[in-house]
C-alpha cells in the first residue's frame, strides 16, 4: 500500500482554498461513482450522468459482477485504485492523504487534484440542433453537497457542526435507479446519504445512516 501525505497552504491567497476544498471534494466523488452494469435504468442514469461530466465516460469493471465506474482524462477509476481524504487546519492549510496499492495512482490522483485545467466540471449539457439539453438535477443535489461540506470546513472548529480539523473522506458513490446512496467518512466514522432528485424537495436528501453532528449539518444545509 502506497500512502503519501500532501499539504497545500493557501496562507498567500486564503480564498483559494475554498476553491480548492470545492473542487476536491468534487474530484473525490467523481473517483467513487459506480452502478451496476445489470440493472438496466441504473445502468442508463448513470451512463446519462456520466454523459455531463466534461471529460469523463462510463468504464466496465468486472468484480464478480459487472459495474461501471468512471474514466476521466484517461485514467480509470474503481474501488481499489486510490482512497483520498483531507483535513482543513488553520482554514488556508489542507492536508490531503492518498492511498493506493498503485504507486502511480497516488501521483496521478495529486496532479488532478493540484492542475486548475483538470478540475471537474459536471452538469454540462450541449446544444443539439437548436435545443439545449437539461443539466441532471441529481448535479444540483451535488453541488448543494459540495458547497455544504466547504462551508462547514471553513467553520470555527469549536462549533459541533464543523468539519474544520476533521477528517472527511468519499468511501462510495453508488447510483441505484435513479438515486445515489453516498458514503463519507469524517473522522473514520461512516455515514450514508441518499440524494433522489425525484423526490420531494424534504425527502430528497435524506442521512440514512451516521448522526454525528457535522454529518447532520451537511443535510440541513442542502435542504436550505
Amino acid at each position: 500500500m502506497v500512502v503519501e501525505e500532501v499539504r497545500y497552504d493557501f496562507a498567500d491567497y486564503p480564498k483559494y482554498a475554498d476553491d480548492f476544498v470545492r473542487d476536491l471534494v468534487k474530484l473525490m466523488i467523481m473517483s467513487k461513482m459506480n452502478s451496476t452494469a445489470r440493472n438496466t435504468s441504473s445502468k442508463a442514469y448513470f451512463q446519462k450522468l456520466v454523459s455531463q461530466m466534461e471529460g469523463c465516460e462510463a468504464n466496465v469493471v468486472k468484480y464478480g459482477q459487472p459495474l461501471l465506474y468512471v474514466k476521466y482524462r484517461g485514467v480509470q477509476f474503481t474501488d481499489q485504485k486510490v482512497t483520498s481524504q483531507f483535513v482543513r487546519t488553520k482554514n488556508h492549510v489542507i492536508d490531503v492523504t492518498m492511498e493506493s496499492v498503485f504507486g502511480e495512482f497516488v501521483k496521478t490522483f495529486d496532479s488532478l487534484a493540484s492542475m486548475s485545467e483538470s478540475k471537474v466540471k459536471w452538469g454540462v449539457v450541449a446544444g443539439d440542433n437548436g435545443e439545449k439539453e437539461k443539466p441532471e438535477p441529481m448535479f444540483a443535489l451535488l453541488d448543494r453537497l459540495v458547497e455544504a461540506v466547504g462551508r462547514l470546513t471553513a467553520l470555527d472548529p469549536e462549533s459541533p457542526n464543523s468539519l474544520a480539523g476533521k477528517r472527511f473522506g468519499i468511501r462510495n458513490a453508488s447510483i441505484a435507479r435513479k438515486s445515489l446512496h453516498l458514503e463519507f467518512l469524517v473522522d473514520g466514522r461512516l455515514h450514508i446519504i441518499e440524494l433522489n432528485p425525484g423526490k420531494k424537495k424534504e425527502k430528497a436528501v435524506e442521512l440514512l445512516f451516521g448522526n454525528s453532528e457535522a454529518a447532520k449539518a451537511i443535510v440541513a444545509l442542502m435542504m436550505q
